[in-house]
């Protein structure tokens, strides 16, 4: 082995010094190779730094309750083919990374605020994804954002199978070819367009979300049209959580309609220059298994709780289900109602009971030795199950 690498290295010098190489480089080939194993044997090679490999991701520790697997998702997500600035596949990648179980492709029909071409076809950026999607074993939801001013403002339709059969013609024009306005600074929606895309999505059977109701005026408001949808079964969730907002107003419309509340990214820009040092909004979906059609029956028979901000918002008894999931109970004196209460997830929960005057937190991986009396109830400061918070008997 010695001999042929001399060998092969005087018929380089050779080579080299045939082509007029430099003395430095002839003295390089000379040199003696390093003899320590450890060290690379040429010193100009790339040399690879497996502590900082890729293909890792973040665990959110978010316990599956009992008959169902919690899945993480997002199901606002937006790329360079509307208005912001990541790839399709770049969306999966991230979501992956951010230890999420599903996204869905929801680009607003017809904006194009990037340097890009005017899709001819809606459906691009849900089938680059989806590809990804497949090759990292995530769930790619296909969708649309149906967008206009208020009262309409934005809904997602989710679960979609042709973006191409929503329109892109969404306001009315004046004879000058520019938007009408109306008083309040609003541009007047074309009611005609507005309708054939409500009927597309339901066609379609699509799951519709209605988006951020407390933006861009901050004002969270509904209106006739989103009560008679909902009269009619046409809005299926709506958002508590947007991005860096929530609408506590979402919550009493949880009380009087029972909608499923979400909470998602509406990601716009890269999600580690938004949620670098947090966990981002998710929401979590209890499905039999991990699988599309699993996603989509848990959805609809409103198996959701949204997670944000350390905050769980729900229907009781799936808000329950996790919390109980996420706190293992061991009785140290059952006389004297002494326990060691572990959390082990990524869930703080914030509880209050008896005579404290502040809560009393399991912050994420860590166990903390409580005196709870038997059939003391407990209230779950950041658990809401519409305008109430969660109380519960733990043990």
């Amino acid at each position: 082995m010695r001999s042929t690498i001399k060998f092969l290295t005087c018929a380089a010098v050779a080579i080299l010094t045939a082509v007029g190489a430099s003395a430095q480089e002839t003295e390089y080939l000379n040199e003696a190779r390093p003899k320590d194993p450890n060290v690379p044997e040429n010193s100009n090679e790339r040399v690879y730094l497996h502590g900082m490999q890729a293909g890792r991701r973040k665990l959110i520790r978010i316990p599956d309750v009992p008959g169902y697997r919690t899945l993480k998702c997002d199901f606002h997500i937006h790329t360079i083919y509307a208005d912001a600035e990541v790839y399709p596949r770049g969306r999966v990648r991230e979501a992956w990374a951010d230890g999420l179980d599903a996204i869905a492709m929801t680009e607003h029909v017809g904006t194009y605020k990037n340097e890009v071409e005017h899709l001819k076809d809606q459906n691009l950026p849900w089938n680059i994804a989806a590809k990804e999607g497949a090759a990292y074993g995530m769930i790619v939801v296909h969708g649309a954002e149906i967008t206009r001013e208020k009262p309409f403002g934005h809904m997602n339709a989710l679960f979609v199978k042709d973006c191409n059969a929503f329109s892109t013609d969404k306001y009315v024009k004046g004879k000058d070819g520019k938007y009408i306005v109306s008083e309040g600074g609003w541009r007047i929606n074309r009611e005609e367009t507005l309708r054939s895309d409500i009927k597309a999505a339901i066609d379609q059977g699509a799951f519709i979300l209605w988006n951020h109701p407390g933006w861009p005026d901050k004002r969270s408001d509904m209106y006739a049209l989103q009560k008679k949808m909902l009269d009619e079964g046409h809005i299926n969730g709506v958002e508590l959580c947007n991005h860096f907002e929530w609408y506590p107003k979402v919550l009493e419309w949880f009380d009087t309609f029972h909608i499923p509340m979400f909470a998602n990214t509406d990601a716009h820009n890269p999600t580690n220059i938004d949620f670098g040092r947090c966990i981002r909004p998710m929401t979590l979906v209890l499905a039999k298994e991990y699988t599309e059609e699993a996603l989509r029956e848990a959805m609809f028979d409103g198996r959701i709780v949204a997670f944000f901000d350390q905050k769980l918002a729900g229907d009781a008894k799936w808000v329950e289900a996790i919390v109980r999931e996420c706190l293992k109970i061991r009785v140290i004196n059952e006389k004297k109602g002494v326990l060691e209460i572990t959390n082990d997830t990524d869930v703080e929960l914030q509880t209050l009971w008896g005579r404290h005057m502040a809560p009393v937190i399991f912050y994420p991986g860590t166990a903390m030795r409580v005196t709870l009396p038997k059939g003391t109830e407990v209230e779950f400061l950041n658990c809401y199950t519409g305008t109430k918070t969660l109380k519960i008997k733990l043990w």
